[in-house]
């Protein structure tokens, strides 16, 4: 849906255009779009084929495994994808001359009832503590999957995971506008100021480890007090339909990481 949006944005420039192609030569690798005047060099990666039943039961009999060990070798697709997204950008920029344009990179999941956004976030979070240098933030999306406010209402989550760095708040400011153009132009209504407080998500299996089922849950929390950009706090956007959440600047966070 973000893909298909920014093809038609007035603030992209798609770089499959045939007049990039002469840049892209010497097995140089291309990212998928320049945003705004060619601040960012952004590429998108959809999933919707992970084989999670799979790989669930395959390390359901590494018994004993912990948490930490089951994420990294589950997150492996989603790893992967963040790399070679790392050096999409990472040679676009290059190719093109823009070195100190920001990266972009917007993870949009298609999978239902067995993946959630909160998936995308926890890769994200735990491959930016170690890497992806040309990564500025990672934009994690799921247009398949709702969550329920304190209400009990039904909404759709969308977060930016960022550093604490300049570059990555400039980035923060960007998206803002560009998830306001985006529902402007989807007719999609949304309201600000919830906190994520906590995340949850566990892949069942039974005693043989045949799998069961994928539960997800967050903790979502009209603020008290101001929020600050601060890199163990969060800031994220909700409608007040069952749509979308909509990211303002949020610093990378480990509340996923036990």
């Amino acid at each position: 849906m973000m893909k298909e949006f920014l093809e038609r944005y007035e603030k992209a420039m798609n770089l499959d255009n045939q007049e990039y192609n002469s840049y892209f030569i010497e097995c140089k690798d291309r990212a998928d779009f320049l945003l705004f005047d060619s601040q960012i060099v952004c590429e998108i990666k959809e999933f919707s084929s992970i084989e999670i039943k799979e790989k669930v039961e395959k390390l359901a009999l590494k018994v004993p495994i912990s948490d930490q060990n089951f994420k990294r070798d589950f997150y492996n697709s989603i790893n992967k994808v963040l790399r070679d997204a790392n050096n999409q950008i990472k040679d676009s920029k290059e190719v093109l001359n823009y070195p100190d344009a920001l990266g972009l990179v917007i993870l949009e999941n298609l999978i239902q009832s067995d993946l959630s956004v909160l998936s995308l976030i926890d890769a994200s979070n735990r491959k930016m503590l170690g890497g992806l240098e040309h990564i500025d933030g990672v934009l994690c999306l799921d247009i398949v999957n709702n969550f329920s406010d304190s209400d009990d209402k039904p909404v759709r989550l969308s977060q930016l995971v960022i550093r604490d760095t300049e570059k990555s708040i400039k980035l923060s400011e960007l998206l803002q506008k560009l998830m306001n153009d985006f529902c402007d132009h989807s007719d999609i209504p949304f309201k600000d100021g919830f906190v994520i407080k906590e995340g949850e998500q566990i892949w069942q299996t039974n005693q043989n480890g045949k799998y069961l089922a994928y539960k997800a849950k967050c903790d979502l929390r009209t603020p008290t007090s101001e929020i600050k950009l601060n890199w163990k706090k969060q800031l994220a956007n909700f409608l007040d339909k069952w749509w979308w959440v909509i990211p303002f600047p949020v610093i990378l966070y480990d509340w996923f990481i036990r």
